[in-house]
């Protein structure tokens, strides 16, 4: 092979390899784009559940799911990334939001394939959901709601419960143990938190009471 023939064949490739990286690193940066709009407007979703505006989560989640669609239009040809990169945590936080509000209005959970996410992500999203979901259980400990706060302890249970069933698969889902050890620690702290209250709520009941025969004997 001549010289001149052997730079015209580098020359060939190098263009083509420009081509192919240019069009590559043009799809990552537009997901990662869009990865930051989906987590935006998941957590902006979140936040509107806590201050219980239900019409602007609604909103918000409907643009997150818009988001969504359009990262995996983008990632038809490169599905590699739905694994890999920024959409990962932005598909986890999607699920979060996702999962919360349902949670919120007592509707069933949405499936992976209804949110159109990977199974891994969604996970990873069920158990962000349960600090939020002590969140509101604390808040019903503030407003005295002790019914409310006892249901919203034993959805953290039933969270608990279905996230330690997938911790054998730490092969495949490397960050669950972890993940599993904080659910846990945050339902103990969340099991005191009710006790406690719990005990305050008799006691207040059985002096209530007591005040009430006092006064009756009086």
């Amino acid at each position: 092979m001549s010289l001149s023939l052997l730079d015209d064949e580098l020359r060939s490739l190098v263009n083509r390899f420009t081509r192919e990286f240019e069009v590559e690193e043009e799809l990552k940066d537009a997901l990662v784009a869009l990865a930051r709009r989906i987590i935006k407007a998941s957590g902006d979703a979140v936040v509107a559940i806590h201050r219980g505006s239900e019409e602007e989560a609604s909103r918000l989640i409907e643009e997150a799911s818009r988001l969504v669609e359009e990262a995996l239009i983008k990632a038809e040809e490169r599905p590699e990334y739905l694994h890999l990169g920024p959409l990962p945590q932005a598909f986890k936080e999607y699920v979060e939001a996702q999962v919360l509000l349902a949670l919120w209005r007592c509707t069933r959970l949405p499936k992976p394939e209804e949110l159109r996410v990977p199974s891994k992500p969604y996970v990873y999203g069920l158990a962000e959901v349960v600090g939020e979901v002590r969140r509101l259980m604390m808040e019903a400990i503030r407003r005295d709601r002790l019914e409310e706060a006892e249901e919203w302890f034993k959805v953290l249970e039933f969270l608990y419960r279905a996230l330690r069933e997938l911790e054998v698969y730490r092969g495949v889902l490397p960050e669950i143990k972890g993940r599993v050890d904080q659910v846990r620690r945050v339902v103990e702290a969340s099991r005191g938190d009710l006790a406690l209250i719990s005990q305050r709520h008799r006691l207040r009941l059985e002096l209530k009471r007591l005040e009430e025969r006092l006064r009756s004997l009086g």
